[in-house]
Formats: C-alpha cells, sequence, structure tokens
C-alpha cells in the first residue's frame, strides 16, 4: 500500500535523521507485501507502486518468494487463487466459480459477510440490514483526543450504533483467537435481559480486563453502560468494553487517540479494508469489481471453496496489473 513518493521520502528522511547517505541511513529496511493485490490509494493522482521508487533498487537487494500458503488448505482452491492472482482464469476455474451462487451454510445466525469495492455501498447495506432488525438502537460516540485529521483513517467510528442481532467485526486482538477481523453477532447488552447481573457479565469480560480486574482496585465492569455482548463465530461469548487506538509522534509522544467500542458492523465491509484478513464465510458480487486485484484480494479471504459465495463471476473481471506482472518477471530471488 506503500507508493514510490512515499517509499523515497522515507528513505530521504532516514539519510536526514541518521546523516547517513547510505540507502535508509544505514537502517536495515524489511518490506513485505504481494504486489497482485490492491495497488495504493492516491485521490489526487494515479499512484505507483513502491517498486517504482527511485530508491527501489539500492535500499531492496535481496528478494525472498514466500510460497507456502497459510489461510487456505485446500489444494485446489490455492491454486484458482493463484491463477486469479495472476490474472489467467482457466474455464475449468470459471465452471467452479459459477457454481458458487449459492449461500454458504453455517449454524451459527453469522451470515456471509458482503465485500464491496465502494464504500458507501458497505455503509448502505449495513444501514439497510440494522434498520430491518427490531428493538432498540444503543449508541456509542467515541472520545477522542489530540488532532482529530489523524484519526480519520482509525477503523474505530466515531458513531457506532447497535442492535440486539446485529452483525459485527471485531477490531482488536484479545487473544490467539479471537482477533482484528473476527465476526460475532449482538446476543444483548450490560445490565439488560440475562445480562443485568454483574456476576454473569464479569465472566464474559475479555482476557485483559478480567486481569485488570483482578490485579486492579476498582476495575470493575461499569454496569450502568450497555456494552454490547457478542457470540463469535465458534460460539465463544464476550463483553466488548472500550478499547483505545492512537497515533504517536516520533520518540512515543501520543498525538490523537480514540476510545470506543472495538466493533464495527460487518454484514458488509469494503474490500480494500478486507484485506489482510482471514473471514469466515464471504459473499462477493464480481459484477461490481473495477480495480485491478480487487477480485483476486475479495475471494482470496476465504479459507475455502464451501465458504465462499460469488455472484455475477466474469473472467474478464480478474485483472492483474500488467506494470506488477512485469515486476515479477524480472525479479531473481535468493
Amino acid at each position: 500500500m506503500v507508493d514510490n513518493e512515499l517509499f523515497d521520502k522515507l528513505d530521504q528522511i532516514a539519510r536526514i535523521i541518521r546523516n547517513d547517505q547510505s540507502p535508509f541511513g544505514g537502517i536495515q529496511v524489511i518490506v513485505t507485501g504481494d504486489f497482485f493485490q490492491l495497488p495504493p490509494v492516491n485521490p489526487n493522482k494515479v499512484s505507483k507502486f513502491a517498486f517504482e521508487a527511485k530508491s527501489w533498487s539500492t535500499v531492496v537487494q535481496r528478494t525472498v518468494m514466500l510460497t507456502k500458503v497459510f489461510r487456505q488448505k485446500d489444494g485446489t482452491f490455492v491454486e484458482i487463487l493463484n491463477e486469479m492472482r495472476l490474472g489467467n482464469i482457466s474455464d475449468e476455474t470459471v465452471k467452479k466459480f459459477k457454481a458458487l451462487s449459492r449461500e454458504p451454510l453455517g449454524d451459527d445466525g453469522i451470515k456471509p459477510t458482503e465485500l464491496y469495492p465502494l464504500r458507501h455501498e458497505v455503509d448502505e447495506s449495513n444501514r439497510k440490514r440494522l434498520d430491518e432488525l427490531k428493538g432498540e438502537v444503543i449508541e456509542f460516540h467515541s472520545i477522542d483526543t489530540g488532532d482529530p485529521r489523524k484519526m480519520q483513517t482509525c477503523l474505530a467510528p466515531q458513531v457506532m450504533q447497535l442492535k440486539e442481532h446485529a452483525q459485527v467485526m471485531l477490531l482488536k486482538n484479545m487473544d490467539a483467537d479471537l482477533v482484528n477481523g473476527s465476526i460475532g453477532v449482538v446476543v444483548g447488552f450490560v445490565g439488560k435481559g440475562k445480562y443485568a447481573k454483574k456476576e454473569i457479565v464479569a465472566r464474559l469480560r475479555t482476557p485483559n480486563r478480567q486481569k485488570d480486574a483482578f490485579l486492579d482496585d476498582g476495575g470493575e465492569i461499569d454496569m450502568k453502560t450497555p456494552y454490547p455482548v457478542v457470540r463469535f463465530s465458534g460460539g465463544r461469548v464476550l463483553v466488548l468494553e472500550r478499547e483505545n487506538w492512537s497515533v504517536e509522534l516520533p520518540g512515543g509522544k501520543e498525538s490523537a487517540s480514540r476510545s470506543q467500542v472495538p466493533l464495527m458492523l460487518a454484514w458488509a465491509i469494503s474490500i480494500h479494508k478486507s484485506q489482510g484478513q482471514t473471514l469466515d464465510r464471504v459473499k462477493v458480487d464480481l459484477g461490481k469489481v473495477f480495480e485491478k486485484g480487487q477480485a483476486y484480494v475479495a475471494l482470496s479471504r476465504a479459507t475455502s471453496l464451501d465458504k465462499l459465495q460469488i455472484l455475477n463471476f466474469d473472467r474478464n473481471r480478474v485483472m492483474a496489473h500488467p506494470t506488477v506482472t512485469k515486476f515479477y518477471r524480472s525479479l531473481r530471488p535468493v
């Protein structure tokens, strides 16, 4: 996601700060990523890739190609995704994808996460699904400090509206099992119904909160705030209290922060936001894909073909960037 100009700027800044004209001021740099995924985003002009930076060839002198796939265990699915990554779709793959228009099955009440290329499509879908639910809207406003512009890219929204049965995504790592990207359903709120008793709620707090309550006097949960209770895929239930996000200046000084419930509505999310995440069940309408790499990123969020739903599959929508293809052909990995 780093473009050529930012890469060159970082190189220049490192040289100035360290008073050293060697690449990145002599700092050892490890760059990881897959350029076949979504290109850098620049609203003002067409971005170029990091490998098109003037300093790239002097900074990156060794390339290691990582080939082991961890997200998908199905060899057939891995081969299909490799075809998509390169933009070369076989007739057999087309048949397989066109057979995936059915909805993936699940008995936990969690619907496939819909992936859209445009943000307004995501907001419209989530708002519609929330409005369809009966019951009271519970609203959470973020508590922000510092420069508000620094928090514009924060995953946690300024205003979070929830209802019981709303489908949500976790925005913070809680432990090895529940991580940023985990999908769940709101099953209640603190202080209401079956979650009105303090002893029940206390057992459902996150591991860190339980540790804080045990170690620190006064670390008990606030029963007056209707924090959401979420049942995640796999059956685990947690109370989600406020968490913090911050932007730090060099030296560790905080310039801005946000405190908010670590959730977002997740009947639908953008393909950009899904990049890097693993989703339990995925629904993609490829008829709306327009950017090179979008189809590959969207479909590769699923772990298997039986958890993937594809609508309006069109092989012409599966596009690899020619500049990226040329770059990979030029690599001499060691």
